[in-house]
């Protein structure tokens, strides 16, 4: 019949490299792999309009001779595979011989290469697939790739990529895992025109670290080495009390190949399980080697997710090693063992609570005490409007009862919370239980308030109120900050620092990399504002941050929700902070008047109810 024909092969090389080439960043990886497995020494990557206009790599690896530099633009053409037997034994980064046809197909190519044999070099320039010339040049040993108009003949494919800003945050991404591949290599990325990181050759893993991500983080991280029969793992993992806003610090690494793997982070944060307040995750950078045999690298078109054949013993070998190189440096009440040998939350033990909801575990890090900043009865944020997703709110009248016997203005509860939530106002507190939760004591049973939480909606609420008024306040430092920013793309900085000034957040360059910090947010003003700033920036760095609708539960920006919520957790009070009475009272009538009590900005329980009469059944009283 005549239904069933062959493609063209332009078609075939547009089908793989949209399974290849997703966005820039897969360029730059692939590119750069090519490079690592030439053997080069020096690599230096550079990219315009978030490597849309133009990516360019450069290496001074073993090179091509004129043969194989116009070879290697047919599909499936490789040096790293001979047979069907090599792909039990793979020891390369790249061996598909997809990737340069599919980058070619949708872009405007010239490559240049030359190999320590020839005295000239070879260049070829390829248009949409289509070889436009090949000719004798000369050229430095090595290879460099000119990759120009990204996606300029599959408009559909380009009007899907993100901003410019977005893209080169992948570019970085991408570029940065590599890098940390490969410490003994130079390699240099350079973003519209200036220099954005630098990574000389490196003596170890946390040397590399600091270079990439800013000076003395090394000094937060715990070296990890373990060997068994067929297994080796090396690399680093955070202190349980240094960890991030967001994921970007996560690197994992199979047979020397930056890869995903579920199993690998399910390890992760099972190891820190109980370690780390909610909502923040730990800094990783692991290396696995093991027999190829052992390693499915084939399953993904772009090679970046891997399957392992026993992947059960994977996962616990790495829960483990984490868990006993985090316990050696753990300070406080020893870690519970029990609680991370669990492979699961559904599988660790709950401690039986009465109540509506049981009190998370309270963090390890402990922070020096601070006093609570007073409360601002003229900045409560209005209750917002009632609508069909919300709860109804129920007016109790023009005023009602406070802790200490003054009456509050607007302190209105919504009947979708516990109608129990209404007895903080008159409830009387007993003091703090380990330092961390308030013990409110009211007719009906007692309340468990997470200290932490409560302070956190309170900050948070009134934080959101000052930005949306756009008054946010700031705190000028007696002594400006210098702060490395290595990691961060200078263009998108300069760009953000308005956006970081209506946080409280003024910096301005120092130099390099390095920025100083003349003023911060004025309740950071005694925390650590440094860290503070860089999970701002993961936040802001997110891709797609200022796409993302308004947060379902306040209706404010979901960036702004999430920069706020950032800001409430280091400016709230600690876990373990001893507090007066007065300071008990204070955050209670402050937490009162917040629309929304009864939840922390990250959705933990601010409280616990614990009903007299479930007391009294308990005791047989009743």
């Amino acid at each position: 019949m005549g239904r069933v024909q062959s493609l063209p092969d332009n078609v075939i090389n547009h089908i793989a490299a949209g399974e290849v080439v997703e966005r820039p960043a897969s360029v730059v990886k692939e590119l750069v792999e090519n490079a690592l497995d030439a053997q080069a020494r020096s690599i230096h990557v550079t990219a315009q309009g978030g490597g849309i206009e133009l990516i360019q790599v450069d290496d001074d690896g073993i090179g091509m001779d004129a043969d194989d530099a116009t070879h290697c633009f047919e599909r499936h053409a490789t040096s790293k595979l001979r047979t069907l037997s090599d792909l039990e034994s793979l020891a390369t980064m790249g061996f598909r011989g997809e990737a340069l046809p599919s980058i070619a197909a949708v872009s405007r190519l010239q490559m240049t290469s030359r190999c320590a044999a020839d005295m000239a070099g070879t260049r070829v320039v390829i248009e949409g697939g289509r070889v436009d010339g090949v000719e004798t040049c000369g050229a430095p040993l090595g290879t460099s790739f000119r990759i120009a108009d990204l996606f300029y003949n599959t408009p559909a494919r380009r009007k899907f990529l993100k901003s410019p800003a977005t893209e080169s945050g992948h570019i970085v991404q991408s570029f940065t895992a590599l890098a940390l591949t490969s410490a003994e290599v130079h390699m240099t990325l350079r973003l519209n025109g200036r220099l954005h990181t630098q990574a000389a050759p490196a003596k170890s893993l946390g040397e590399r670290f600091d270079m990439i991500f800013g000076a003395g983080l090394q000094d937060q991280l715990l070296d990890i080495e373990h060997v068994e029969d067929d297994l080796q793992v090396t690399g680093l993992i955070a202190r349980a009390t240094f960890h991030r806003a967001t994921r970007r610090q996560q690197f994992f690494f199979v047979n020397q190949r930056p890869v995903q793997s579920r199993a690998l982070s399910q390890a992760l944060y099972d190891a820190y399980r109980t370690l780390l307040p909610r909502d923040r995750h730990p800094v990783v950078c692991l290396f696995l080697t093991l027999p190829p045999g052992e390693v499915d690298v084939n399953v993904h078109p772009a090679k970046l997710e891997v399957r392992f054949r026993r992947e059960r013993h994977i996962y616990d070998c790495i829960r483990r090693l984490m868990i006993r190189r985090l316990e050696e440096t753990l300070t406080g009440p020893p870690v519970d063992a029990p609680a991370f040998e669990s492979a699961s939350p559904a599988a660790r033990p709950v401690p039986m609570m009465w109540g509506t909801a049981a009190a998370p575990a309270p963090s390890r890090t402990m922070v020096g005490a601070s006093p609570i900043p007073p409360a601002e009865a003229s900045i409560a944020p209005p209750v917002p409007a009632a609508s069909a997703s919300s709860p109804q709110p129920a007016v109790t009248g023009a005023s009602s009862p406070g802790v200490d016997g003054e009456r509050h203005e607007g302190l209105d509860f919504h009947t979708g919370y516990p109608a129990e939530g209404n007895a903080v106002l008159d409830g009387q507190p007993l003091g703090q239980l380990h330092e961390t939760y308030l013990l409110v004591q009211y007719p009906d049973g007692v309340f468990i308030v997470d200290q932490h939480a409560a302070h956190e909606r309170v900050v948070y609420e009134r934080l959101v109120a000052k930005m949306q008024a756009s008054l946010a306040e700031s705190q000028h430092l007696l002594f400006p900050v210098n702060i490395d920013l290595s990691g961060v793309d200078p263009d998108w900085l300069e760009a953000c620092l308005p956006r970081l000034t209506s946080f409280g957040f003024a910096l301005e360059p120092f130099g390099g990399h390095t920025y100083r910090m003349h003023s911060v947010p004025a309740l950071l003003a005694e925390r650590d504002h440094a860290a503070a700033l860089m999970d701002v920036l993961d936040v802001l760095r997110t891709p797609n941050a200022d796409e993302a609708p308004e947060h379902a539960a306040t209706g404010v920006p979901s960036v702004l929700h999430r920069v706020v919520t950032v800001m409430a957790c280091h400016g709230a009070i600690r876990a373990g902070q001893r507090l007066q009475e007065a300071e008990m009272r204070g955050l209670l009538r402050d937490l009162a008047r917040t629309p929304r009590p009864f939840t922390c900005p990250h959705g933990r329980p601010v409280l616990v109810n614990v009903a007299l009469s479930d007391i009294e059944k308990t005791f047989l009283r009743r």
